[in-house]
């Protein structure tokens, strides 16, 4: 997805379009790992755009709210934040703590419909996350 069709979305949204708000959609798209509120700061400080704690969450409220973030909860983790354009599931090292995030093959929505109608049971979202070591860690 590209930063000017998910501003636009936005606008549709009837969300305005600020330099903060902007920084933040872009950065989300950069990220190919969920983020937590402190990185985003970080990275906004990083560019320049001063913005305290209280105005990242509203931001982030609002995007959740919209739909074009979701928020990502993992165990013994922060709540973290990624753009919800597609679904994705993560790598978890339980050593170093490191997140990254991957795409699965559309095997697992064949198998979401299909334990739907087994267990008559209307699934509106699921989370799939793998712990193990990294890489980098398995050294």
């Amino acid at each position: 997805m590209k930063l000017s069709d998910l501003i636009e979305k936005v606008k549709l949204a009837g969300g305005r379009t600020t330099t903060t708000r902007t920084a933040l959609l872009e950065y989300l798209l950069a990220c190919d790992r969920p983020v937590s509120p402190a990185d985003i700061l970080r990275a906004l400080k990083e560019k320049k755009i001063l913005v305290n704690r209280t105005t990242v969450y509203r931001e982030l409220a609002f995007l959740t709210k919209n739909g074009f973030a979701r928020e990502v909860r993992l165990i013994a983790k922060p709540s973290l934040f990624e753009l919800s354009y597609e679904h994705r599931h993560h790598l978890i090292c339980v050593k170093c703590n490191d997140v990254k995030t991957i795409v699965m093959a559309n095997h697992l929505h064949e198998e979401e419909k299909r334990i739907m109608k087994k267990e008559k049971f209307k699934i509106t979202d699921h989370c799939l996350e793998f712990y193990g070591f990294c890489a980098k860690c398995q050294k």
